[in-house]
């Protein structure tokens, strides 16, 4: 890109100029930066030198410690585009699917796989999957009759615990 060229504000696409000559290179160039940053998936953020062989599209996180082409590029995405490596900023809320870890990871000054993927879930508020189980104890006492009662409350009882929903 030309240093005085417009961009987009969150991925640094390159616009169009009125009067431009040449559209279609920076039309190109935009169209290859968002195959490189959306829905992205990465092979890793443990790599840390690029690799000898990478095929066309392969991407990476840059980690700590980087070295040869990659050396300098903390954090940053490294996508080979089939020639050399391209490197880009990834925007605070950044999601990527880490192949060689089979989970997600979400950038905010930094790359974190911790909340990804969702472990619990909130309605108004209140955790109701994946919040600290509650006790349930098990009935006792009563008639008879009340046999076939304590059974099926024993029987929810496992079935919430198998599901994580009370201990």
């Amino acid at each position: 890109m030309t240093p005085n060229m417009a961009i987009t504000p969150r991925h640094a696409l390159p616009l169009l100029a009125a009067g431009q000559a040449q559209k279609e290179v920076t039309h190109n160039e935009a169209l290859l930066a968002l195959d490189r940053l959306v829905q992205l998936c990465v092979r890793s953020r443990s790599v840390p030198a690029p690799p000898p062989a990478p095929a066309a599209g392969d991407c990476y996180i840059v980690p700590a410690a980087a070295t040869g082409a990659w050396a300098g590029q903390v954090d940053r995405l490294a996508c080979h585009d089939g020639f050399g490596w391209l490197f880009d900023a990834p925007p605070p809320g950044c999601l990527a699917w880490l192949q060689d870890e089979g989970v997600f990871a979400v950038y905010s000054d930094g790359w974190a796989a911790a909340a990804w993927p969702v472990r619990a879930l909130a309605i108004g508020g209140r955790i109701v999957l994946g919040a600290v189980p509650v006790i349930l104890d098990a009935p006792s006492g009563g008639a008879t009759i009340d046999a076939e009662a304590r059974q099926a409350i024993v029987a929810l009882q496992a079935t919430l615990r198998a599901q994580g929903i009370a201990a």
